[in-house]
């Protein structure tokens, strides 16, 4: 069964949240930080890069798992490869990974996922299903919330809009950069920007091109 991913775009006026100051991070490996998480402000030892990349499913960055459950308008995800994970980790554990995003008491309506096609459409009707389930849940069990929120996911970005390398994610008006999978989900070693202002940068304008796609660009596709 197919699930009818929406194509409008939320015209209600956006929640402005103080942004923070601009931060490179690292997502590193239990116990190889000074306050005992996994995010760090420096390049991580050896050490701590061998226990990452040894790690199944790797310690996600704390920082954005944090900054998207408490969004309060929006989280727009741009990223190839956010469901396909590494060699020897299970799906379900990528797909648990993504949904501790989005707790029971999420309070953002606009969440959008903009991602590429791997494997089957089994596999992406699956997907969908289950993140609507999650946005079901979440619609029962939040007090919090004013409407109902929908997870949206377009498997489109190789088809209809391939032309971007890097991963990018915009939670309210903060914009965070991402140099492998969005929320530090890849195993190697790879940095994470947060604290741009979205507007000023015009993030969200280009993510809405992005999902809307550009039909001149049909059937070509990034290769490598």
């Amino acid at each position: 069964m197919a699930f009818a991913t929406p194509q409008f775009i939320s015209t209600a006026p956006p929640i402005k949240r103080p942004v923070p100051s601009p931060q490179i991070l690292w997502p590193s490996a239990l116990g190889f930080s000074d306050d005992g998480e996994t995010d760090l402000l420096k390049f991580p030892s050896l050490g701590a890069i061998k226990a990452r990349i040894g790690a199944s499913p790797p310690e996600p960055l704390l920082a954005f798992t944090n900054a998207a459950q408490n969004a309060q308008d929006r989280i727009l995800i741009l990223d190839d490869f956010l469901f396909k994970s590494k060699d020897g980790q299970a799906l379900q554990s990528r797909y648990d990974q993504i949904m501790r995003w989005f707790p029971d008491g999420l309070v953002a309506n606009d969440i959008r996922i903009l991602t590429n096609a791997h494997g089957p459409k089994t596999e992406h009707e699956l997907i969908r299903q289950k993140f609507a389930e999650r946005a079901a849940a979440i619609n029962r069990r939040s007090r919090n919330r004013v409407g109902n929120v929908t997870i949206a996911i377009n498997f489109t970005l190789n088809t209809e809009f391939p032309y971007v390398h890097d991963r990018f994610a915009v939670v309210d008006n903060e914009l965070w950069h991402f140099g492998a999978t969005v929320g530090g989900l890849h195993e190697a070693l790879s940095a994470a920007t947060r604290g741009w202002d979205s507007d000023q940068h015009d993030a969200i304008r280009f993510f809405d091109d992005a999902w809307r796609g550009d039909a001149r660009s049909l059937g070509r596709g990034r290769h490598g």
